[in-house]
């Protein structure tokens, strides 16, 4: 990654998973340099990270360590113009929530995660520099999502929708929904990651994201 941005977006996402370090390649970015510690949100300081080199010979050294290459993930990359437009058509909102426990009571609904998971997502999602969004049908939220901005960078966050009311298209106007705001806001460049083979990876797809796979290794 050569994009300081993109390497920031994809610590803050290591930490949110737990991940217990970030490798990089040797052309990488710096992740210590400022816009990525922004965009981060200071992840780089909480999470262990290294180059692995040579490269690609250094994976050879991760194997023989144990390592076995997991289930990777996807950083999605948009480029933003001031001509988006939003999603017609829907019986859904998008409203813009505040600090309070509703935005967050719903994205860990549709997680369907607690413990020590749950507790990271609730935290991080009440960060003043988070912006949040539900989208409601009927006068009731059904789908969460956060979006932070950096500069002139977006970081789309953590997004779900309710198990009941999946596949109402409430996360693809959500996803619309902050690429306007982004791109009313000044930035020039939304990322995202996911994982593979799911719908946010899909409904990043059809908006317009260029997807690059990221290799996730676990010591077994």
């Amino acid at each position: 990654l050569l994009e300081r941005s993109n390497v920031g977006a994809v610590v803050r996402s290591a930490a949110a998973i737990g991940a217990d370090a970030v490798l990089v390649t040797p052309r990488c970015a710096d992740p210590l340099y400022r816009r990525a510690v922004r965009v981060s949100m200071g992840t780089v300081f909480q999470v262990p990270w290294t180059r692995i080199s040579p490269w690609p010979d250094g994976i050879a050294g991760l194997r023989e360590a144990g390592f076995v290459r997991t289930v990777d993930r996807l950083l999605a990359i948009r480029r933003l113009t001031a001509q988006s437009t939003a999603v017609g058509g829907s019986d859904l909102e998008v409203v813009a929530a505040g600090a309070n426990d509703a935005f967050v009571d719903v994205l860990l609904a549709g997680y369907e995660v607690d413990g020590p998971v749950a507790a990271f997502i609730r935290t991080e999602h009440r960060l003043p520099i988070v912006q949040r969004f539900l989208a409601v049908a009927r006068g009731a939220p059904i789908a969460a999502a956060a979006m932070t901005i950096h500069g002139d960078v977006a970081v789309l966050g953590g997004a779900s929708t309710l198990r009941a009311c999946r596949g109402q298209g409430a996360q693809s106007l959500l996803l619309h929904h902050r690429l306007l705001v982004a791109a009313d806001a000044g930035c020039v460049l939304a990322v995202a990651t996911t994982r593979p083979d799911s719908v946010s990876a899909a409904n990043l797809r059809r908006a317009g994201f260029r997807i690059q796979r990221r290799a996730t290794w676990m010591r077994t």
